[in-house]
């Protein structure tokens, strides 16, 4: 069992404070919220997407964060995917092989209260 906690979680929408569970095969076993430590959790600084296997070939590396990045995971539009916008993979199910990859380098705070207009330079790491 593999448990990765971040910031964010985006599955479904947008979560704060979640941890995505894997199980020993490396399907989705489900994302939850983190209440708590939990022995043997890894935690990552940015927002986690739990993606299909076929996030094991998307390429990683830097990212140009669409402007207004903050209202785009704020999105509440039926059939939104923020996934889709930024040109991820689509969002793991429950019990499908998944592939974690982390959007990093940004911060919604940051976007929320600062003076810029949001625009920024982020990275994709597979984890």
């Amino acid at each position: 069992m593999r448990r990765v906690a971040s910031h964010y979680v985006y599955w479904n929408g947008l979560l704060r404070m979640h941890y995505v569970e894997l199980d020993d095969e490396g399907r989705l076993a489900g994302v939850y919220p983190l209440e708590g430590e939990i022995a043997g959790t890894e935690f990552y600084d940015g927002i986690l997407f739990p993606v299909g296997k076929v996030g094991e070939a998307f390429p990683v590396g830097e990212i140009k964060i669409p402007w207004r990045w903050d209202k785009l995971f704020r999105q509440k539009e039926p059939g939104f995917d923020a996934c889709r916008e930024l040109g991820l993979p689509q969002a793991a199910a429950i019990g499908e092989t998944a592939c974690l990859l982390l959007l990093g380098g940004i911060s919604l705070a940051t976007a929320k209260f600062g003076a810029d207009d949001s625009r920024s330079d982020g990275y994709i790491q597979r984890l």
